[in-house]
């Protein structure tokens, strides 16, 4: 079928086999992008109209958290998805694990551009959602984590009132909001990784360990807590194996 994407009419082919199919949309490789179909019933969503949001996203220079770049028309102008860059990495589950054997120098610095790319969405007023392991990508290759899928992320300045006063509250909610979705998807990788190579030998050890690093963090973003830790370790996965002497 024909889409209009910056005012230019495009050729999708909606018979070639899609690269992800959800609840929400079907998604098409086309060279190096993702072509995200929405279906009818899912284009408003608790009220809200989703292209007004995307269309917002375009342009917010974030570097790991995967934004739109154009948004994509029917040919009588209703609205029917958007394009992002397509990323590399596994697409089950059950196989995203790998972090903490990245290069401690490498692993922290990954922690400190999504931190950013969070912040610099709430300084644009945008509250995430969906931020879980489904849309985590690794790329072993690149040894870079990268988050997709921002269908669902709202801009709050749209719900409120816009008072000068209020716009400081609304970043401020929107990056602690931002902050904790990434901090659960970290803990949730990390305890991924501990199953996997097994730092320690029983599984209660192991779900200690993580409650203990959960614990230890405590006020400290992830991108500090593991700055202060990894220090004499090469990688988050040996730092796991020495705190074996705290699980009991």
């Amino acid at each position: 079928m024909y889409y209009i994407v910056d005012g230019e009419k495009i050729y999708i082919d909606e018979k070639k086999r899609p690269i992800g199919k959800g609840t929400e949309g079907i998604c098409y490789r086309k060279g190096n992008q993702v072509y995200k179909m929405y279906y009818k019933s899912s284009i408003y969503e608790f009220g809200r109209n989703k292209s007004l949001n995307h269309q917002y996203l375009v342009g917010i220079p974030t570097k790991q958290i995967i934004l739109p770049n154009a948004l994509i028309y029917h040919e009588d102008y209703s609205y029917a998805g958007y394009i992002t860059d397509i990323v590399n990495g596994e697409k089950d589950v059950t196989k995203k694990q790998g972090i903490s054997l990245l290069p401690s120098d490498k692993f922290i610095n990954n922690l400190k551009v999504l931190e950013s790319d969070m912040k610099l969405l709430a300084f644009n007023y945008i509250l995430v959602a969906d931020v879980q392991t489904v849309n985590f990508f690794f790329d072993r290759d690149k040894e870079l984590m990268q988050i997709i899928d921002p269908g669902r992320y709202n801009v709050e300045r749209f719900c409120h009132d816009e008072v000068e006063q209020e716009e400081s509250i609304i970043k401020t909610r929107c990056n602690r909001l931002n902050q904790i979705q990434l901090e659960d998807l970290i803990t949730n990788l990390i305890y991924n990784d501990l199953v996997k190579y097994k730092p320690l030998n029983s599984k209660a050890k192991l779900q200690k360990l993580r409650d203990y690093i959960k614990k230890d963090k405590d006020s400290l973003s992830y991108s500090e807590y593991f700055e202060e830790s990894l220090s004499n370790y090469e990688n988050a996965n040996t730092y796991f194996k020495s705190l074996g002497k705290y699980i009991k």
